[in-house]
């Protein structure tokens, strides 16, 4: 347990887990779904392991979450108890006032791995064709090796691919991650940026017309930003 603050003020007491560095972004991945470690580690893809084992070890104290076995695998799931649970409308808040005043996206913030790695449980599912869809994501100002990523989807489930998965892409999305980063967040409408050419497809033109309806963007995306 990190040091406290000499105060038995509640917000005090919360701080002392709260707000060492990387824990609301971990609690965030677990209010997303996120269980297993990696994929939590995958969400916060700059952490070390080892200090994301020491934060859930931190969590799991504070009974903000519970470790289970899963199955006889001999790998363990982390999920949030009912004081986690209710970290939920915190989290929210605090996520709506960056949206609104939050510095500015920079250089250093552009994880292109990140920015797929959360569009795979925003993708709208239900107006996508059935059966398989790959959609390829060309980020064109990206590192070579953080330059291509895949999602695919089949059967509602949507899995992540960091090299070509084999077959040919339904869409090629090329775009400069900042466009990307912009889009997501609501603060560059998808239409107009695809209209204006930040965003170029390639594929059939009918997939070419839906690919804006399979983007749900950040939950956050429908606040208006004020700074």
């Amino acid at each position: 347990m990190n040091q406290g603050f000499g105060q038995f003020c509640p917000i005090a007491l919360a701080s002392e887990v709260l707000t060492q560095r990387w824990m609301l972004l971990i609690v965030h991945q677990l209010l997303d779904g996120s269980s297993r470690f990696n994929d939590i580690r995958r969400g916060v893809p700059k952490i070390s392991a080892t200090l994301l084992k020491q934060r859930l070890e931190t969590l799991e104290y504070a009974e903000i979450i519970e470790k289970r076995a899963s199955g006889n695998s001999g790998v363990y799931e982390y999920f949030l108890t009912p004081a986690g649970t209710e970290l939920e409308s915190i989290i929210k808040g605090i996520g709506s006032w960056g949206q609104r005043w939050a510095r500015d996206i920079q250089e250093e913030d552009l994880d292109p791995g990140w920015l797929v790695w959360s569009m795979r449980n925003r993708l709208n599912v239900e107006e996508m064709p059935k059966g398989r869809t790959i959609i390829q994501f060309e980020f064109t100002d990206a590192k070579p090796k953080e330059r291509y990523f895949w999602l695919l989807v089949n059967e509602k489930k949507v899995d992540v691919c960091v090299k070509y998965p084999g077959n040919s892409p339904d869409i090629k999305v090329t775009s400069p991650v900042i466009v990307m980063a912009e889009v997501w967040r609501g603060i560059r409408p998808i239409r107009k940026a695809i209209a204006d050419g930040a965003i170029q497809l390639e594929g059939k033109p009918s997939v070419c017309r839906a690919f804006p309806n399979w983007l749900l963007l950040s939950q956050l995306a429908d606040i208006k930003r004020m700074r």
